[in-house]
């Protein structure tokens, strides 16, 4: 697709800078610290790659609100809310498993209207605006075709430190695997949705993210043709649960998970 909405055309070029410096950081060996908990990481690149998407965005677009994760935010009342997550993955990238992102998404008005998530160690770029598709690189994406529940494969995630949500999550797990193709888990909740926008899983679901984890994948996904929701199957607003799905085994899904 070439875009010809400035807001898009931005954060593509702002997810290209970032993950160039990801990408020669990630050659390096990393310094890390936990923030608070033993497995929630943060390296020194997650704060430049932080520091630099922010400045830019202020460059261009002064006066619209920014989300981040590492510097916090700034309410400037705005319409355009730019949710960032400078390395979706860190633990993965610290370890050097090859599944973690640049994840730029807006809003406007509290809804979905761009993404960009950059999948950095398998140079896909995956982007939607709204009511324009969905891509990968320069290919249109779509869900699976998949009707039966039983055919599809799933993924998800679960903070590792989180013992509210650690044995609800193996109950689903369990229950899915005894119900379908399987489950995966590969630690990086923006490019879980972009393997459902792009049809090669049929679901994702997790508990307790943060906005800049699923703003960019939202509308990916929607945008691909599948259905965001919460547990309770409405609209998705980050709730403490995200279901992501090509749609046709939606319902399903939903109620796997309500029952465990």
């Amino acid at each position: 697709m070439k875009s010809t909405n400035h807001i898009l055309d931005t954060a593509l070029e702002i997810s290209d800078q970032a993950a160039e410096l990801i990408r020669l950081s990630s050659k390096k060996i990393k310094s890390f610290k936990s923030k608070g908990e033993i497995s929630n990481l943060v390296t020194q690149t997650d704060i430049e790659a932080d520091k630099l998407i922010s400045t830019k965005i202020k460059e261009t677009f002064p006066e619209h609100n920014i989300v981040s994760e590492e510097l916090g935010s700034n309410n400037l009342h705005s319409d355009y809310t730019w949710y960032i997550d400078p390395i979706d993955g860190t633990n993965n990238f610290v370890h050097n498993y090859p599944s973690f992102a640049v994840s730029i998404g807006i809003f406007y008005k509290d809804n979905p209207f761009a993404g960009v998530v950059y999948d950095i160690p398998n140079s896909e770029k995956y982007y939607a605006l709204k009511n324009q598709g969905s891509y990968c690189n320069d290919s249109q994406i779509s869900v699976s075709k998949t009707k039966q529940f039983k055919e599809g494969l799933f993924v998800t995630g679960f903070i590792p430190y989180d013992e509210k949500y650690i044995d609800k999550n193996l109950q689903i797990i369990k229950n899915i695997n005894l119900n379908s193709h399987g489950v995966r888990r590969l630690g990086a909740a923006s490019l879980d949705m972009c393997h459902v926008a792009k049809g090669v899983l049929e679901g994702f679901w997790e508990y307790n993210l943060q906005p800049w984890d699923t703003a960019a994948g939202n509308i990916i996904v929607t945008e691909a043709g599948g259905t965001v929701s919460d547990d309770k199957n409405k609209n998705f607003n980050f709730d403490k649960c995200i279901i992501a799905s090509n749609g046709k085994v939606h319902d399903e899904f939903v109620d796997i998970i309500q029952k465990s």
